[in-house]
């Protein structure tokens, strides 16, 4: 039987803020996620008058991952640690494979009631609404957990946290519906012991949200997955081999935080949008693939003569709709001082695809810090290349000249019941046969 110190003298975060980072567009600098930040210092002020918690140990959110100072080891350690986890509730939320892996891991931790009088099913779990999610568009995995509160108000339910703290005359609301949720966090803490985690790796846990497999389409969309980096055998100017394998497939811009290929984690990605996807080395005479396509791009092989003229032609072809993804590593001391020279070498080879994409909104896919972020973005950019392929794909319609139809009249001169001679049917009628 495992017990757990309450009081001060717990370890960890007393609630974990389990969110999902919004992409800035790299036009201002601005942080997109400001407003998450003010509700964790509110709940977290909150927290500190309502228990005895010191002050670093009120809340955790990773709101410092982007500079590489923390992320994974002190995320992976509040998440295992934490007394109550809290999601916030977002369409954004629902498609980040990274908060469905925080979801997984916080739920390994086995629970137990303090009061063993109680009964039911213990849980650690306090959702908050950010921005309404219709219940429809809830993974299966989390539809049977009450997220609603009528402590916090209607105006709650309506708007979510983000909708009451956005608007002045709502200010009042937000501050109640704020109260209410840091006296529920406060009650699970004190009536819900959660075992410590066992450091079980975020990077390789499962996404809570992913659909079953029995649920996905046995027909499920293609999505190409091209990859134009370098290689052990043919490194780039200017660099080592840490982030290099045998193949174009094997680049991990973001080691030594993360251990597997990125492709491996935009595979992940694809299967979880229910996509089936194909992965190759980036080749521009491959021609249109018959569904949407990333590229993800390593801006140091742009040092090649080679790749550039490539990627040009390829930026040049209005036949291959593309979402473009460009995960860099600032932490990467090769990185040091070449960030502005690499980031123009590539709006010298793709414009076309460049703009494109930041006049859809997209910019920020165009230069990826960190492993994180390029989990929240895909997702988005995938979307985003989908609705380009079914813009801008040729039909093909079914080969033949259709089948007849049956009428009931011949009209002049015909017997009822057969179709007219099919040299006498008219164009309208031929093209609308012909129809898919």
């Amino acid at each position: 039987m495992w017990s757990e110190p309450r009081g001060p003298e717990t370890s960890g975060p007393y609630f974990f803020l389990s969110y999902a980072h919004t992409p800035g567009d790299g036009a201002d600098g601005s942080d997109r996620d400001l407003w998450v930040h003010r509700l964790f210092r509110d709940l977290s002020d909150h927290i500190l008058q309502m228990t005895t918690v010191s002050g670093h140990d009120a809340g955790f959110m990773d709101r410092t991952i982007r500079t590489g100072q923390v992320w994974p080891s002190q995320l992976a350690q509040s998440l295992t640690e934490c007394r109550v986890f809290v999601p916030l509730y977002s369409p954004r939320y629902f498609i980040s494979p990274w908060c469905g892996k925080e979801w997984t891991v916080f739920g390994r931790r086995r629970t137990r009631f303090v009061d063993q009088a109680e009964t039911g099913v213990p849980s650690a779990v306090v959702p908050v609404i950010w921005s309404p999610v219709p219940d429809r568009q809830l993974p299966h995995s989390v539809r049977d957990m009450q997220y609603t509160n009528p402590d916090m108000g209607s105006r709650y339910r309506t708007f979510g946290l983000y909708g009451l703290i956005k608007v002045n005359s709502f200010r009042r609301e937000y501050e109640r519906a704020v109260l209410h949720l840091a006296r529920r966090i406060v009650e699970v803490g004190e009536s819900v012991a959660v075992e410590p985690g066992d450091g079980a790796s975020l990077e390789t846990a499962h996404d809570a949200f992913a659909p079953p497999r029995t649920a996905r389409s046995t027909t499920r969309r293609t999505l190409r997955i091209s990859v134009a980096a370098g290689s052990h055998g043919r490194l780039p100017e200017g660099r080592g081999p840490g982030c290099y394998g045998s193949s174009p497939l094997a680049w991990n811009p973001y080691h030594p935080e993360t251990h597997q290929p990125l492709v491996k984690t935009a595979e992940a990605v694809a299967g979880r949008l229910d996509y089936r996807p194909v992965v190759q080395e980036f080749d521009q005479e491959s021609g249109p693939a018959d569904g949407p396509e990333i590229l993800l791009l390593d801006r140091w092989v742009l040092r090649d003569p080679g790749h550039r003229e490539r990627l040009k032609v390829f930026d040049a072809d209005h036949t291959r709709p593309t979402g473009l993804v460009v995960p860099w590593n600032e932490t990467d001391p090769d990185s040091e001082g070449v960030r502005h020279e690499l980031a123009a070498e590539v709006e010298a080879a793709m414009p076309r695809r460049m703009s494109r994409q930041r006049e859809a909104g997209r910019s920020a896919a165009l230069g990826i810090p960190d492993h994180r972020t390029f989990n929240d973005l895909l997702p988005e950019v995938v979307t985003w290349a989908s609705k380009e392929y079914l813009r801008t794909a040729v039909p093909h319609p079914p080969s033949g000249t259709g089948t007849e139809r049956f009428r009931l009249g011949g009209g002049s001169g015909g017997q009822a019941g057969r179709p007219p001679h099919p040299q006498r049917r008219t164009a309208e009628e031929g093209n609308r046969d012909e129809q898919p």
